[in-house]
């Protein structure tokens, strides 16, 4: 089954768009990651599960016009509006690849910098996608991964329908082989594959009314309608009451919302360090 099957959120324009936002909303947290441990000027930088814009324009700048920036996605639809968007931002050094990171034919061992940013959480074959972007990598180059722990998935005050809508996705993603709460274990992946010079952060986020994702568990649970009663987790009228009773709760303007935390994760493959991001100072 492949990446595209298993993302339950699917690719519709109304994720296309959430998906923007994220990007945008995340780009202090991935320049704070690329200061630590991003690419310099004339490096080879990836960016998988790019989706459609990811972090390639920051990628882009990073390693300037004597670098390549590779995209790399599962699925056509995001695709379609990264080639706009990479050309409309004229990012002249980005290439975009269709393909899944665990079957790509991209350069092995041809990348100074290899990044993805929430796909791991998102698909049952994370192990496979991660020894991928390792296997990408060069003797001395840098893996780094940005996912969510929803140990802090919380809204205050509490409420029932925001309990069960989050343990209805989150055995969701269970029986899908995947695992909400992978942010706190990104330090421990990486150094199981082989990494060293391992490096953590990570950064937590409240949402107030207003906020677009102040109803992210809501409009989550409504995207993953057809798999939740497909799984037999819920029914449509279920469904309908808890996100009707949330969306209410949710509308009051003393409610608040604790995003999951991002953690970022990060790592060298051992080898020639002069070769590895190039980074200024490195």
């Amino acid at each position: 089954m492949t990446m595209a099957e298993q993302y339950l959120m699917g690719a519709a324009t109304s994720e296309l768009d959430r998906m923007l936002y994220q990007g945008e909303m995340f780009r202090p947290e991935a320049e704070r990651l690329l200061d630590r441990c991003g690419p310099g000027p004339g490096a080879r930088a990836a960016d998988v599960g790019c989706g459609p814009l990811g972090i390639l324009d920051l990628l882009s700048e990073r390693v300037g016009p004597g670098g390549e920036v590779v995209g790399l996605d599962v699925q056509p639809e995001m695709l379609r509006l990264a080639r706009s968007l990479v050309a409309e931002r004229r990012l002249d050094n980005v290439r975009l690849v269709e393909g899944d990171a665990a079957d790509t034919a991209e350069d092995k061992g041809g990348f100074d910098f290899v990044h993805t940013r929430l796909v791991l959480m998102n698909v049952p074959h994370s192990g496979a996608v991660l020894s991928a972007m390792v296997a990408l990598a060069r003797p001395g180059g840098t893996i780094a991964v940005q996912d969510v722990d929803w140990v802090t998935r919380v809204c205050d005050p509490p409420h029932p329908a925001w309990t069960a809508l989050v343990d209805l996705v989150t055995e969701l993603w269970r029986l899908n082989g995947m695992d909400v709460h992978l942010g706190r274990r990104l330090p421990g992946l990486l150094r199981a594959a082989g990494l060293v010079d391992i490096g953590v952060d990570a950064g937590i986020r409240v949402f107030q009314q207003g906020h677009p994702y102040h109803t992210l568990l809501a409009d989550r649970a409504e995207l993953c309608r057809a798999a939740l009663v497909e799984r037999g987790l819920t029914g449509h009228a279920e469904l309908d009451r808890l996100t009707g009773e949330l969306r209410a709760h949710l509308a009051q303007p003393d409610t608040v919302v604790v995003h999951p935390v991002l953690f970022q994760a990060w790592g060298r493959l051992p080898g020639d360090r002069g070769r590895a991001a190039h980074r200024p100072g490195h």
